[in-house]
């Protein structure tokens, strides 16, 4: 089963402890990365230069003088986080995003041209005269892309983003 750049970086940017996304992401020597706050629950007892084993492959490593703060920021983490944000906010469902509430768009009826929540893309697969083509957004190129989809992201990324 093939998966979609949206939750293929849902995944990514997915923190193993406490399986939300990533805050403050901070890397293990072993470049296995965590929340921060979830490493000082982990950790909570240990001291400074105390050895510790990653939550994920058990290799060793030694808590820093400065506590888990003095791991290393995972920087691209945190862009991609960024830019993952910046995609989604560029996409709202067009049927039930308000000012008031940001639905977050993921498809995209082609007979309609509309950005399409989920929950608002039901009624296109199931149109009495034949169902409305429903692509994922991640799948259909647009102009602002260039025709390649993720570009945008790549370019927030990158720190080229317009």
């Amino acid at each position: 089963m093939e998966s979609s750049l949206s939750s293929q970086v849902d995944d990514i940017t997915q923190c193993l402890i406490c399986l939300e996304e990533f805050d403050s992401p901070r890397s293990l020597p072993c470049l296995h990365s965590f929340c921060l706050r979830c490493l000082q629950g982990y950790y909570g007892g240990e001291m400074p230069g105390a050895m510790a084993q990653c939550p994920a492959c058990r290799e060793e490593f030694t808590i820093p003088q400065n506590g888990m703060e003095g791991l290393r920021v995972n920087f691209m983490l945190q862009k991609l986080i960024d830019a993952k944000h910046v995609s989604r906010a560029a996409n709202p469902c067009e049927v039930c995003s308000s000012d008031e509430q940001f639905v977050c768009a993921t498809v995209l009826c082609v007979d309609c041209d509309q950005k399409l929540c989920e929950r608002c893309s039901l009624p296109h697969k199931k149109m009495r005269r034949g169902a409305h083509v429903v692509r994922p957004l991640d799948a259909v190129p647009t102009a602002s892309s260039s025709g390649t989809p993720g570009t945008t992201m790549l370019r927030v990324i990158s720190g080229l983003a317009p």
